[in-house]
């Protein structure tokens, strides 16, 4: 499995191509599904440690919806036409391979070994829990606008004995909490490195922004967003000054962009969309993603209903504008 991984990264590296323009190919806003999934799927983490152990997190049904929204994006693709692209399905292949022996891992460890020093547990929670959720959270905001090998997980390493006593009550589920972070954040800290290096030798750095072509009446302008989770906040901004949107990194009006809705489940299955799927931790909220033509986009956007925040669930009532997939 490890040699497979490699190669599967190897070739990751070999056939992305570089690019020193604003051009991304139009199926890449479907593309970039599964990767985002891989955001959204920590920030659940985040969301669930915060009031709850780590072992009963969902991680099997995370892997299913990984694996079935790619599967989807991937027939949506060859529904509109476009070319293969090879290079990006092979990284998403890798990281959806190490996002699966990952999450395999931390089920069946759950299940037995953290699940087990959890019945010595006395108090609802031990300072290692709170630190955990602590570093997710400060991962996901990390993640949103920065790739995730950059993240310090070495630092992170050292807090774990650091900001937390050694001994104490609860000392089993304590150590059990120290050797469960350690493991994860040391093999995180030299895997990053790895994926770091192999970027860097294979591609250019990718830009930070969008080149956007925008319309308002008779004027016509090209601005430069930012991409990522920000690019969405741009987006919502010109779209309610009156702007619509013409051109979206190369990609022309009648072309289509990808976007995810977060709301109550009810408010969601009202709607139109290519994917629905359920917020494990909270089923009582879906996650609906779309598509939609780039000249549409700002009439869309201009929907009141829909909110910007950097919680995890929207307030009840609203639909949170959870990500525009900017190819």
């Amino acid at each position: 499995m490890r040699n497979s991984f490699i190669v599967l990264l190897l070739l990751a590296t070999l056939l992305l191509a570089k690019s020193e323009d604003y051009k991304r190919g139009a199926d890449q806003t479907y593309l970039t599904y599964p990767e985002w999934f891989l955001v959204f799927s920590p920030e659940e983490y985040a969301y669930y440690l915060k009031d709850n152990p780590s072992y009963e997190f969902n991680y099997i049904g995370h892997l299913v919806q990984f694996w079935s929204g790619y599967a989807m994006m991937r027939d949506r693709i060859e529904s509109k036409g476009y070319a293969t692209n090879i290079g990006y399905h092979v990284m998403i292949l890798t990281i959806g391979i190490s996002t699966t022996v990952e999450y395999t891992i931390k089920f069946i460890y759950g299940k037995t070994v953290s699940q087990l020093a959890a019945l010595t547990q006395s108090q609802k929670r031990v300072s290692e829990q709170d630190y955990g959720a602590k570093v997710a959270q400060e991962y996901v905001d990390f993640i949103k606008n920065r790739p995730w090998y950059e993240f310090d997980f070495a630092s992170k390493f050292v807090g774990i004995y650091t900001k937390n006593s050694f001994f104490g009550e609860d000392f089993l589920r304590k150590l059990e909490r120290k050797e469960a972070l350690s493991v994860e954040y040391g093999v995180k800290f030299l895997y990053a490195k790895l994926i770091g290096f192999f970027t860097k030798v294979g591609y250019d750095e990718a830009l930070p922004v969008t080149q956007v072509t925008l319309v308002k009446g008779d004027k016509q302008i090209i601005e430069k967003f930012p991409r990522y989770d920000k690019f969405k906040n741009e987006s919502l901004h010109y779209a309610k000054e009156g702007y619509n949107f013409v051109n979206i990194a190369g990609n022309d009006a009648n072309s289509s962009i990808l976007y995810s809705l977060v709301g109550e489940k009810e408010k969601i299955d009202s709607m139109e969309c290519m994917l629905k799927t359920p917020i494990l931790s909270n089923r009582s909220y879906s996650r609906c993603v779309n598509d939609i033509e780039i000249a549409k986009l700002s009439d869309f956007l201009r929907n009141e209903n829909f909110e910007l925040t950097e919680k995890f669930l929207p307030v009840k009532g609203t639909i949170k504008l959870e990500h525009i997939f900017d190819f």
